[in-house]
């Protein structure tokens, strides 16, 4: 089997992979949206010449071909346009074996999956926030949510400490006692200041810290897991194996978030997790896709014993991501059952596709 064709779909917020290949069986990928334009040109002009002809199956070879032979373009934006080729290589081996892809990342270790409602704004006002989380609670149920807090790293906006210890009050006042809450700072504080908001709001019952300090700040994190008594969650923004060993074999983390559309793919994800057995790390993978994305975390927690925790579900409305899948998740009771079709288990509307979003070969 040769991999014949790549063909990306892309808006604002949205970049959807899909190979073909030679015995006409197709898969679909999804890449991070973030800097679409770039990473298109990165798929196009990098990507795409080293994988057309070459086996889905071959997924070695084909890592080493696209990340290790540009490795003077090695970081982050290439491991995002690599995460979509890689998911899609793995829904095609799937539906080749006519199994669904949990059976071939290592077997169906858990059938569902507890969620957490995601909140991705940042500017409400508390009382707003606090209404939008109790909203989707009482909707799904979640047994879990977490907000934003801070000014996200390079706004050039003030921290305000405050203001941010105000918001985790309100939230924690509308979900009630029995809600687990997490806080994500996107890298927002120095360690004093991460200090300074966890005394604040530690009497609001945290169940995980996520990336406070600056994501590549291990120093900073070492300190932060060893001094403060509440989960430290980093690692969405990783995609190279010696950063994940750095982060988990230093003990800089308690949860490692490695995303598989951001970090080189399924492949990449399950050394992650393979790193956190070894440390005793509980793997948390970011992920707010909803789409085709999300099909791949699933499967990935489906099989992966580390992925014990509660999974990344985005309560926004109108998710772009999710209205090309004929059957969008829709979580129940707080929870998302695995699919279990062949490949990714999902079936892409790629006529609406088409006919919504740029097409790029």
């Amino acid at each position: 089997m040769k991999i014949t064709e790549l063909t990306c779909y892309s808006a604002k917020g949205l970049l959807y992979i899909k190979l073909d290949t030679d015995e006409g069986i197709s898969g679909f990928g999804e890449c991070s949206p973030m800097q679409i334009e770039t990473t298109l040109q990165l798929l196009r002009n990098v990507v795409k010449p080293q994988v057309l002809g070459m086996s889905p199956f071959d997924g070695e070879k084909m890592e080493e071909r696209v990340l290790t032979k540009h490795y003077k373009l090695s970081g982050q934006l290439l491991a995002m346009a690599y995460s979509g080729v890689e998911i899609a290589c793995w829904d095609i081996r799937a539906k080749a074996a006519r199994q669904p892809l949990y059976n071939l990342l290592g077997g169906l270790y858990r059938a569902e999956v507890p969620l957490y409602g995601s909140s991705m704004s940042r500017d409400l006002p508390p009382t707003e926030e606090a209404a939008k989380l109790r909203e989707m609670l009482d909707r799904f149920r979640f047994p879990a949510v977490k907000i934003k807090v801070g000014p996200r790293m390079g706004s050039g906006l003030p921290v305000r400490l405050e203001d941010d210890a105000a918001k985790v009050k309100a939230v924690r006042e509308a979900v009630g006692p029995d809600v687990k809450l997490m806080v994500d700072g996107n890298s927002s504080y120095s360690y004093a200041q991460a200090v300074q908001l966890y005394d604040k709001i530690k009497e609001y019952d945290i169940h995980h810290y996520e990336e406070p300090c600056p994501y590549y700040d291990v120093e900073a994190y070492v300190k932060l897991a060893a001094s403060l008594p509440v989960p430290i969650h980093v690692g969405e923004q990783d995609w190279n194996i010696y950063t994940f060993r750095d982060f988990i074999a230093r003990g800089a983390c308690h949860m490692y978030a490695a995303d598989p559309i951001k970090c080189g793919g399924l492949s990449n994800a399950k050394r992650a997790a393979a790193l956190c057995r070894a440390f005793g790390v509980q793997y948390v993978p970011h992920n707010t896709t909803r789409g085709i994305g999300f099909a791949a975390a699933l499967h990935l927690a489906a099989s992966t014993p580390e992925c014990s925790g509660y999974y990344e579900y985005s309560i926004e409305k109108d998710n772009l991501r999710e209205q090309f899948l004929r059957a969008p998740f829709e979580p129940n009771d707080g929870r998302i059952v695995v699919p279990t079709g062949e490949g990714l288990g999902i079936e892409v509307d790629v006529e609406k596709m088409e006919a919504l979003l740029q097409v790029t070969r």
